[in-house]
């Protein structure tokens, strides 16, 4: 019986560690992925602000977008809105975003409120995108030139 729990006890351990093996996020990768699925998405920036911390457990947080929206002609498009901010958590870790701030997000279209995912292994929210990375993305509206090299 001890094996066993042993054995257990270990596929558990690396099931949580495969879990939280995360690859670094890349916004021109997540605007690829979003732009094939079937949903449609918003890619924002602009400023996010809610109140308190963030939560260490999985939760809804009511919030506050004011930015822009990605049109073919870049970040023009008025985006002030009410929004939920959802902290999604594997096994300890936990999604983070913060109040204030310029910061990048991609977010599923949906009816108001839209629900900005702060995931565990991020991908949804970049914080403090460079203007080549706007750029990038620009292109990557216009069916033009959409790679993440040599972004920083």
């Amino acid at each position: 019986m001890k094996p066993f729990l042993i054995a257990a006890l270990l596929a558990m351990i690396a099931g949580q560690a495969h879990a939280l093996s995360c690859r670094r996020p890349d916004p021109i990768d997540t605007f690829k992925q979003v732009a094939a699925a079937p949903e449609s998405y918003f890619v924002l920036y602009g400023e996010l602000t809610f109140d308190g911390p963030v939560p260490a457990s999985p939760a809804t947080i009511p919030a506050q977008f004011r930015g822009k929206g990605l049109t073919r002609e870049g970040f023009t498009s008025d985006y002030v809105s009410p929004v939920n901010l959802q902290i999604e958590c594997v096994a300890s870790w936990c999604g983070s975003a913060r109040s204030g701030g310029d910061a990048l997000y991609f977010v599923q279209a949906t009816e108001p409120p839209v629900t900005m995912v702060a995931g565990a292994c991020g991908g949804m929210i970049f914080p403090d995108p460079s203007q080549a990375v706007l750029d990038m993305l620009t292109s990557c509206m216009q069916g033009g030139a959409c790679s993440a090299q040599p972004l920083e």
